[in-house]
């Protein structure tokens, strides 16, 4: 058994690696490369100590509260073919929580690899939608001005895409930030490589989650390093960065120039098939009426659909099948599908990692966790298969490598 252990333990780096290509480039190898880690994890510690362990962590159970919220609503859930589909997307909300105690036995060696393994398949994956760009520029500037952006890589699916973009420039901006003396100057030199490749092709692809999580993660920078002479750089990018962005790129111009028009056309009532964000705006409030109608337990995750798109065919009949959106903000959603007082929960669980003594003061921790919060104000993160494995992913290993940092006592991962 110690041998199995032992094995298991080695090849958790690689499942690592087998995910991120997925996330990027494989829906499937995603999936193999989430069994694989889970299975190894599991198989890496005895199961006894790493049920004490997640019992005696307040973050990681407060993680699978995730999980249990919707699952709690098959009691009320009349539709339980699509109640067992959505929770066999959410099961990684539970299980790589329980089982990312084998996230803290990675050594050092193998985070810097995997760090830099991801940034390079990030670079690869940006340079593709780069070279599209470059054989057919004009078609595709254009094309901005309709509420089109580039193909990219995920499915294309450039919210989820932009979110792990912002996401990663924030936790390398963390690393460089510590500025603890440890980092080699050749892992420097790709770090701000990559920082400003990453900040210049956001601007490129304009997608408004990307921007937002880039410039959100630089202002929370900014405020947490304020007092140091890094801090006025950092304002001299934010200030130069957009200027030189906006006059270079033609695809950031229209992408602000449709959105301007686009709010200014739903404001009045207008509506345009495809080119409006105005069913973003009905599904929120569909969300809302139903929340109303269900305020104690909503409807069951397994009924939501079909309550919204009988809302849909009563107020909105004019919108096309694949605008009738369910609530786009995670928090109405929950309200619908599981009452208020399952969103107040929910609060509680996306909420917490902000308060962690020891972590609360950590620039990376608070700054991710603020943009996950951000795009689940007008996204549905934890509803897809992307969405998921980043959130889960992105707060255990981040939480184990400050953990070894800070040696936060109130949340232990010793597993002597």
């Amino acid at each position: 058994m110690a041998l199995i252990r032992s094995k298991s333990r080695q090849v958790i780096p690689a499942t690592i690696a087998l995910m991120l290509t997925g996330l990027f480039f494989s829906r499937a190898l995603l999936s193999v490369g989430m069994f694989t880690f889970i299975l190894a994890s599991l198989l890496s510690e005895p199961f006894s100590v790493q049920y004490r362990t997640f019992l005696k962590t307040p973050f990681r159970w407060s993680m699978s509260v995730l999980f249990f919220i919707p699952f709690l609503t098959i009691l009320w859930s009349d539709n339980k073919q699509h109640w067992l589909e959505i929770m066999a997307d959410k099961l990684p909300l539970l299980a790589v929580p329980f089982c990312s105690l084998a996230l803290a036995r990675i050594s050092d060696r193998d985070n810097r690899r995997l760090l830099i393994f991801f940034m390079v398949i990030a670079m690869v994956s940006m340079s593709r939608t780069i070279w599209q760009f470059a054989l057919n520029a004009s078609e595709i500037t254009d094309a901005y001005l309709k509420a089109k952006v580039l193909t990219v890589d995920m499915g294309n699916d450039h919210v989820r895409y932009g979110w792990v973009l912002g996401l990663s420039f924030s936790w390398v901006l963390h690393l460089l930030l510590k500025d603890d003396g440890l980092i080699a100057s050749k892992d420097r030199n790709w770090m701000i490589t990559y920082l400003f490749f990453t900040a210049i092709f956001l601007h490129l692809l304009a997608s408004k989650t990307g921007l937002a999580c880039l410039w959100l993660s630089v202002a929370i920078a900014i405020a947490f390093n304020i007092r140091r002479s890094v801090a006025k750089w950092m304002v001299l990018f934010s200030m130069v960065l957009p200027l030189a962005s906006w006059w270079i790129m033609p695809t950031l111009r229209n992408r602000l120039r449709f959105v301007w028009w686009d709010f200014q056309h739903y404001s009045r009532g207008g509506y345009t098939e495809g080119l409006s964000d105005t069913p973003r705006i009905l599904s929120i409030r569909a969300g809302g009426q139903i929340v109303m109608k269900h305020p104690l337990t909503g409807t069951g995750f397994g009924d939501l659909r079909a309550a919204i798109n009988q809302w849909y065919t009563e107020h909105a009949p004019y919108l096309q099948s694949y605008e009738q959106l369910l609530p786009s903000n995670e928090f109405v959603l929950h309200a619908a599908a599981a009452g208020i007082p399952g969103t107040v929960i929910f609060c509680f669980a996306v909420c917490y990692p902000l308060f962690l003594r020891g972590h609360r003061r950590v620039y990376g921790w608070i700054s991710m966790h603020a943009l996950a919060l951000i795009g689940f104000l007008y996204e549905i993160g934890l509803e897809t298969q992307y969405g998921i494995f980043v959130y889960t992913m992105m707060c255990c290993y981040a939480f184990h490598l400050i953990q070894k940092e800070t040696e936060n006592p109130s949340d232990p991962v010793n597993i002597t």
